[in-house]
């Protein structure tokens, strides 16, 4: 025969309890109130014992904010005492700086007891502080400079919303993992675009980034800018980021022969060979790269229109600029253009060298 529960007389199942009296006295998590949260009033990081919390996504609704700032605190505050369990809560009532949820959980109290749901009722008072971040940023401390600039030229608009857009995706996935992933101040002059980086680390990676996706060159320099408390000197690294002369669609000569350049990236420099209709890549280690030259930019190139194509025949061309006429060998890669096309061209050295379309 079964021993009774000793708490309320029903049969027992497990340590002399019941499955009710033994899940009220073993709870699936534990968890006090009031729970105090303390959240930076500018960018919504929460303080825990083991510093401030980034939210790790970006929103300007305020619910969402309030939301995963509960979210952070209930996980640092909520003690799991069971298995399998899953929290949620739901908002109840909400002031001026106080918000009552309520806590549902549900799990197992012991492996051989069935899974059972707890509820909790829970008052989150909400005070208000600046991270450790924000104070850095409103304090303009920066530990890198990186500067891009163009080789003898200026930055196309192109180029600077990629390295725009590039800057911007790198801090955001650095975001909630480097206390000092920000960028505090971007300017732009006619000798290209300034960056001032809250983290070195972070502006390694911006700079690694656009070394590799421009093909550029790179300079590094350090400056004495004061010493620790410790009296450790500290220093503020600059990084030049020099794009090439040339940039995607424009002219160069690769050993003395007229290319396009059609691709740039960490693959190299793709080139379209305007003599022979040929395909290539170089990267900065092979033989070619150090005979490549700048020849002229992508505006340099003119619109031609066909006006005669005949079999054997020179093909007649245009310039819709112009009106000037000229003849090109019919050997040129054309065969899939009739009479009436427009093409794109790059006159070179008396030479009406056709590009790709």
């Amino acid at each position: 025969m079964t021993a009774p529960c000793y708490e309320c007389g029903a049969e027992a199942v497990l340590e002399g309890l019941c499955s009710r009296c033994y899940q009220n006295k073993h709870p699936l998590v534990q968890v006090r109130s009031p729970l105090s949260l303390i959240a930076c009033r500018r960018c919504g990081a929460v303080r825990t014992s083991d510093g401030w919390i980034k939210l790790q996504t970006f929103s300007s609704d305020p619910d969402k904010i309030t939301d995963r700032q509960i979210e952070i605190l209930l996980e640092q505050e909520t003690n799991i005492l069971g298995l399998e369990v899953e929290t949620s809560y739901v908002e109840e009532k909400k002031l001026d700086r106080v918000t009552h949820i309520r806590l549902n959980v549900s799990g197992k109290s012991h492996s051989s007891l069935p899974t059972h749901d707890e509820s909790y009722p829970l008052e989150i008072r909400f005070e208000f502080s600046t991270c450790a971040s924000c104070t850095m940023m409103s304090g303009g401390y920066h530990e890198a400079i990186l500067q891009v600039r163009a080789d003898d030229r200026i930055l196309t608009e192109t180029e600077e919303d990629v390295i725009h857009g590039l800057v911007t995706d790198l801090t955001i996935a650095e975001y909630g993992n480097d206390a000092r992933a920000f960028v505090i101040e971007t300017s732009r002059d006619k000798y290209g675009l300034d960056f001032k980086v809250g983290s070195e680390h972070l502006c390694r990676r911006i700079a690694d980034q656009l070394e590799s996706g421009f093909l550029a060159q790179r300079k590094e320099n350090y400056k004495l800018i004061g010493q620790d408390r410790g009296g450790k000197k500290k220093y503020r690294i600059t990084i030049l980021i020099r794009l090439q002369r040339f940039s995607q669609n424009d002219f160069v000569l690769v050993e003395g022969t007229p290319c396009q350049v059609v691709s740039m990236g960490k693959g190299g420099l793709g080139c379209y060979n305007l003599l022979d209709g040929c395909s290539f890549t170089i990267n900065q280690k092979s033989s070619k790269w150090r005979s490549l030259e700048f020849l002229a930019e992508a505006s340099e190139r003119r619109q031609y229109m066909i006006v005669s194509k005949v079999q054997n025949q020179p093909i007649q061309l245009m310039d819709s600029v112009t009106f000037e006429m000229h003849e090109i060998d019919s050997s040129v890669f054309l065969s899939n253009v009739a009479a009436g096309d427009t093409i794109y061209a790059l006159s070179y050295s008396g030479r009406i060298l056709p590009l790709p379309s």
